[in-house]
């Protein structure tokens, strides 16, 4: 939800007609990302399944991660870590300034080593550099989901995509990061 939702939609190519991203948008829901991905895994045959959600959503249903292991499930999930409810905090930044946020933070976590705690896959990427390479990993790993631990920005003037910050304006196809 959120952050994530946003940064999926803005980004994600769409190369042909069908259900082959389901964004949360709409739902006006948080935590989404789990429990999508395990639905999305249960009715996709032998697809593959990827979700993308942010950490503060994960958080809300990480719990779930425990019952796809059991199941066998095998999904990527794929957590935007920017330690924040960053939609929150990004918001706040733009309303209020610098430094004047209100249970926007969250614990730094490193979410590859609680889903290997959990005995599920973990891998974590800290450069856009490794990104291509722990999705074609997860892609391999077997008899359980992976999650990639994607650490992104800590600030909130750069969480949000462009067509939130209304400093600029976007237009189809352009790549703003």
């Amino acid at each position: 939800g959120g952050f994530a939702a946003h940064w999926g939609g803005l980004l994600f190519d769409t190369k042909m007609a069908g259900r082959t991203f389901v964004p949360d948008r709409g739902f006006a829901s948080i935590g989404y990302g789990l429990p999508g991905a395990m639905g999305a895994r249960l009715g996709a045959g032998d697809r593959k399944v990827v979700s993308i959600t942010g950490d503060g959503g994960f958080n809300m249903s990480i719990g779930e991660m425990e019952t796809a292991r059991r199941m066998g499930l095998e999904f990527t999930i794929i957590v935007v870590n920017n330690a924040a409810s960053g939609y929150v905090k990004a918001l706040q930044h733009l309303m209020f300034g610098a430094g004047n946020y209100q249970s926007a933070d969250l614990a730094d976590t490193n979410y590859a080593n609680v889903a290997k705690a959990m005995g599920v896959h973990g891998i974590r990427v800290e450069s856009p550099q490794e990104l291509a390479g722990a999705i074609t990993q997860s892609f391999e790993n077997t008899g359980a989901p992976t999650v990639i631990d994607l650490v992104v920005t800590r600030d909130p003037a750069k969480m949000l995509p462009a067509v939130d910050n209304r400093a600029q304006q976007v237009k189809k196809g352009d790549r703003i990061a």
